[in-house]
């Protein structure tokens, strides 16, 4: 769901969010299927980067060591603003981040990736557009993002699991184009 300048309304001394990454956590490994040129697969590790402690959340940027052959722009899954109970995918903007650091207001264009309950697609699965919603599957929350616009519309899911953080990402265009799927190596 998009805000518009929504400010939060509670505050916490130690911001723990139990779908995002424990914060002793500063690196883990995914087993890596990259499309691009040609098709990589590869373990590759995931940077998680504490930007900022803010009054009602953690400003994190969740990045991939650099591979060969992969554009560096496609190796940062974004930055998320970590609260209590949400999970939001910034865009990471100077004006978005200097709004979240000064004002402690989320920029318009926040969209929510995990949070506890399902967030509805406001547009019906035909309708063209950019459609997004989360889904509660157990300890799972799915939140998934397409653009169905044109037929190479840009996709995005991240699958977050309780007291694990993120398990499963895929992001890409259509026919698969530039796609990227990682999915966490268990121990």
């Amino acid at each position: 769901m998009f805000f518009s300048g929504c400010k939060v309304t509670y505050n916490t001394e130690k911001i723990k969010n139990p779908f995002f990454f424990n914060e002793s956590i500063q690196r883990i490994e995914y087993k890596g299927k990259f499309l691009f040129d040609d098709l990589i697969e590869k373990n590759v590790k995931l940077n998680i980067v504490k930007k900022a402690s803010l009054k009602y959340g953690e400003l994190y940027e969740l990045k991939l060591e650099p591979i060969e052959g992969i554009p560096l722009e496609r190796l940062s899954l974004g930055y998320f603003y970590v609260q209590k109970d949400k999970i939001y995918k910034i865009v990471p903007t100077k004006e978005n981040l200097s709004k979240l650091k000064t004002k402690d207001e989320l920029p318009s264009d926040s969209v929510i990736v995990c949070q506890e309950k399902e967030l509805k697609d406001p547009l019906s699965r035909d309708r063209l557009g950019f459609h997004h919603y989360i889904v509660v599957n157990g300890d799972k929350r799915e939140y998934h993002s397409f653009n169905n616009q044109i037929e190479t519309g840009y996709y995005e899911s991240f699958t977050w699991e309780k007291d694990k953080g993120l398990i499963y990402y895929r992001s890409g265009y259509g026919a698969e184009k530039d796609a990227i799927e990682l999915k966490l190596k268990e121990n």
